[in-house]
């Protein structure tokens, strides 16, 4: 079971390219929105300074800096991830600080990417809507809170890096590029790759040759053609069925009973059982059950630390970058919608 990204970034900044380091293969909770670009709720304008903005006959409002609201959303999202999903926490991350750490600079870039409809208020709305989801809707909301659903003023077909730049509210990065395009997102019947690709709350039937469907819910029918299940579910014997607990039994195979992944639990192959991952501080790992902590890539054995922007990374020597970086040049350089042209 994986967590479906629903980004901000958008919203959630998170680890999707920490898992694809690690070799964990989670997804981390994330999203791209599509809605007005001053939707604040409280009657504020756009200000980057926190100033007061004339609240009319109701007085002063508050603007909100990008600054304090990326503050409050790095705060907000690893505080709700680590109570969800305590396991995930540790294994990106390491400590809730560092988790902090990590959502800001790409939060600030997106606040002032060109194009961008977001704004220190509107942002501090979609805190505050996100952080009154269930865990469940943490992960995976689709579409998500109103609040969150962000356009920007980015024409269709034009360079972006977050969806919030486009008119569509949606940027779409082909695997392994550094900007994308914003598209529109699909209708019923449309293809896709991935759920992101879907408009409303349609899911992705498979990640090559799928297309947009409604999805189905838990117990529902279901199948890998055209009817695919809601988030958080998986398609077991034809049924739409959620994760099954710790100690329980599972299947290795396509449609059997899957365990929790976002809870630290895998199927161990020979008992047919949900058992936990042994999490391993920066030292040894290995075997495949026993994972990296921190955000750290297990490399000939060992438990490599990611590399921080500005210095330098190798894949080949297990030296990957500290999300959101990337490795660009043979050096760690953190996210910049700047360079999307």
């Amino acid at each position: 079971m994986r967590v479906l990204a629903f980004s901000l970034l958008s919203v959630l900044f998170a680890f999707a390219s920490a898992c694809a380091n690690s070799g964990s293969g989670a997804d981390a909770p994330g999203d791209d929105g599509g809605g007005t670009s001053d939707d604040a709720g409280d009657g504020s304008s756009p200000g980057k300074d926190g100033s007061l903005a004339d609240g009319g006959s109701d007085g002063p409002v508050i603007v909100v800096s990008a600054q304090q609201a990326c503050s409050d959303n790095a705060t907000a999202y690893c505080t709700q991830l680590g109570m969800c999903a305590p396991f995930l926490l540790t294994l990106e991350y390491g400590t809730a600080a560092t988790c902090i750490s990590r959502q800001t600079p790409g939060c600030l870039d997106e606040l002032s990417a060109p194009g961008t409809g977001w704004t220190g208020n509107s942002l501090e709305s979609c805190v505050k809507a996100r952080t009154a989801l269930s865990c469940s809707g943490f992960f995976y909301a689709k579409p998500q809170p109103q609040a969150c659903e962000i356009s920007g003023y980015t024409l269709t077909g034009a360079a972006c890096l977050y969806g919030a730049q486009c008119g569509t509210g949606y940027c779409k990065i082909a695997g392994g590029a550094s900007c994308g395009t914003c598209t529109a997102l699909g209708s019923t019947g449309a293809a896709c790759t991935s759920s992101a690709d879907c408009d409303g709350n349609l899911a992705c039937t498979a990640a090559t040759g799928g297309t947009c469907q409604p999805p189905q819910p838990l117990n529902g029918t279901c199948d890998a053609i055209t009817h695919p299940c809601a988030g958080g579910l998986d398609c077991t014997a034809g049924v739409c069925a959620g994760p099954v607990d710790g100690g329980a039994k599972c299947s290795t195979a396509a449609g059997g009973a899957q365990c929790d992944y976002n809870q630290g639990d895998y199927c161990d192959p020979s008992s047919m059982t949900c058992l936990a991952y042994t999490l391993s501080p920066p030292a040894t790992c290995g075997p495949a059950t026993t994972l990296c902590t921190g955000g750290s890539t297990c490399y000939h054995s060992f438990c490599v630390s990611p590399v921080q922007p500005g210095a330098a990374c190798d894949a080949t020597m297990g030296l990957y970058c500290a999300p959101p970086s990337t490795c660009n040049g043979g050096t760690c350089s953190s996210p910049s919608a700047a360079q999307c042209k």
